[in-house]
Order: structure tokens, then C-alpha cells, then sequence
């Protein structure tokens, strides 16, 4: 690996982070529209009530809502890791130009 190899690799590293940022901006908006999603009380008509169709809506709405409610800090959890990374490396990166200029 040459160190314009290792440069390219830091910087896919934020591009990486940033992408991960982003979801987890978009997730937040997601979760609100899913939240308005949520089924009024009697808004299904009788028969869909007792075919089980409203429980079934109701549960899936709860699947999608709490994944869309621990999607935003997921995704955050991965840029900080990753940014994080990208620090380290950078800070060793005397170090990292030896070892390579070694090989």
C-alpha cells in the first residue's frame, strides 16, 4: 500500500462517516412521518377489526416506529466510529508513513 493509497483510505473514511451522518438525519424525519402513521382509534371499519387486520397494522406500526425511533443514534454511533478511526490513524500518521516507506 502506497501512502497516496493511505491518504485515499482516510478520506473514504469520512466519506463513509458522512453517509452514516446523513442517515441518521434522514431516519429522524422518517420517524416522525411513521409516527403519523399511527391508526386513530375506530379508524379501521369492523370487519377489518375482526379479521385482525388492525392488530396486524398496529403491530407493524410498532416494529417500524421503534426501528425508526434507535435508527437515528445507530447510524450516528457508526460516523463517530468511524471519524473517530480516521483520527486515529491520522494521529499516528508518522508512524504509519515508516511502516510504509518499510515495505
Amino acid at each position: 500500500m502506497s501512502y497516496e493509497d493511505y491518504s485515499a483510505a482516510l478520506g473514504d473514511l469520512r466519506t463513509d462517516a458522512l453517509a452514516w451522518s446523513d442517515l441518521s438525519e434522514t431516519f429522524s424525519t422518517v420517524r416522525g412521518i411513521v409516527e403519523g402513521c399511527a391508526l386513530a382509534r375506530y379508524e379501521m371499519d369492523g370487519v377489518g377489526h375482526m379479521v385482525g387486520a388492525e392488530d396486524n397494522y398496529n403491530a407493524a406500526h410498532t416494529t417500524f416506529l421503534s426501528l425508526a425511533t434507535s435508527a437515528p443514534e445507530v447510524f450516528r454511533q457508526i460516523s463517530d466510529k468511524l471519524l473517530a478511526t480516521k483520527q486515529r490513524y491520522e494521529e499516528a500518521d508518522g508512524y504509519s508513513q515508516w511502516l510504509l516507506d518499510q515495505s
